[in-house]
């Protein structure tokens, strides 16, 4: 089972997603995961909304209301978050929002590596992250794309220490793992061809018991596919977007990493 009770230094450890519309999103994602939400209000005055499988966390979603656009995030485990923060800076990485302190859960960084894509840093206090990975309708995968993934994969490996491996399968595609385990994924949008305007970003991916299914309740709810689902060696997956405009990917895992 995908139980965790606490994370390596730089290990993907939460996942979170900015929206347009609070009340919405908890419905279509309550539906599509059978997710169940308590409400926790923060310093600010909003409310963090906290996504719930067997009683422990795996995700969670809050309103922005300033215009950004709607997105999933992720964020990395750190042992040090102002040493991290320091070295993120000497090797080119941007600090977007500085670090500081999230109530009694711990502290938080956002930062922007130099292919451009952000991601969070977490030092935790009371909260370690997610409770539960890996299975079905929980986060199970972090890819970086990007243009520069080499690029990327040595900026990386300086800040975490992550064991880089490429995989000619798709082509080029790289992976970075802590202490034996896989961690993440990385792969060049040029040379997938992709759309210049899709900018640097940290992808999220959760399992989901059949794709076909939940494809089919996505739809149902006003979301949709962005393409068809792709067959690969660990499963079969696609990207949706959600009613409110963010993107996620589903994956049918053939053989779920605990």
């Amino acid at each position: 089972m995908g139980i965790r009770d606490s994370y390596e230094n730089g290990v993907f450890s939460w996942v979170d997603l900015l929206t347009s519309d609070q009340e919405a999103a908890k419905q279509f994602y309550t539906e599509l995961f059978a997710w169940k939400f308590q409400d926790m209000p923060v310093d600010n005055g909003s409310i963090y909304s906290m996504a719930f499988k067997n009683d422990r966390a795996v995700a969670a979603l809050f309103a922005m209301e300033d215009g950004t656009p709607p997105h999933w995030q992720t964020y990395i485990h750190v042992k040090d978050l102002e040493g991290v923060v320091q070295s993120w800076q000497d090797h080119g990485g941007t600090v977007k929002m500085p670090p500081c302190d999230i109530m009694d859960s711990g502290r938080m960084a956002m930062v922007q590596d130099p292919t451009g894509a952000f991601v969070g840093l977490w030092q935790p206090k009371e909260f370690i992250g997610a409770g539960l990975v890996n299975e079905v309708n929980t986060f199970c995968w972090a890819e970086l794309q990007t243009r520069g993934a080499d690029k990327a994969a040595e900026f990386y490996q300086a800040i975490f220490g992550w064991d880089i491996e490429v995989d000619d399968k798709p082509p080029h595609y790289l992976t970075g793992s802590v202490k034996g385990r896989l961690n993440c994924g990385m792969f060049d949008m040029d040379k997938a061809n992709l759309p210049a305007e899709i900018p640097s970003n940290w992808a999220v991916y959760f399992n989901v018991a059949d794709l076909d299914e939940s494809l089919a309740v996505v739809n149902r709810l006003g979301g949709k596919a962005l393409m068809d689902p792709i067959d690969i060696e660990p499963g079969r997956f696609t990207t949706i977007m959600d009613p409110q405009g963010a993107t996620v990917a589903l994956m049918q895992v053939n053989d779920p990493d605990d």
